[in-house]
C-alpha cells in the first residue's frame, strides 16, 4: 500500500509540473501556471524522499510501522 501511495504522490506532482511548466496553455494565467509548478517539485520533492517536513515539525507520524502501542 505504501508503494502505491509514493507512485500515485510522484505522478501526480509530475502531472503538475508539466501542466505548470511544460504545458502551461492549459491555464492560461501565467502565475497560476509557475505556482502549479512550484508545487508539483515540492510535491515531487517529498515523494521521493519519503519525508514530509511539514509532518516532521508537527510532530504528525502516520507510518503505522513505526507507531508505538
Amino acid at each position: 500500500m505504501l508503494f502505491r501511495s509514493q507512485i500515485t504522490r510522484t505522478g501526480i506532482s509530475l502531472l503538475l509540473i508539466y501542466i505548470g511548466f511544460i504545458e502551461t496553455s492549459i491555464l492560461n494565467d501565467e502565475l497560476s501556471s509557475m505556482i502549479l509548478g512550484v508545487i508539483g517539485c515540492m510535491s515531487l520533492f517529498v515523494a521521493l524522499i519519503r519525508i514530509c517536513p511539514l509532518y516532521s515539525a508537527c510532530g504528525i507520524d502516520t507510518n503505522p510501522q513505526q507507531q508505538e502501542d
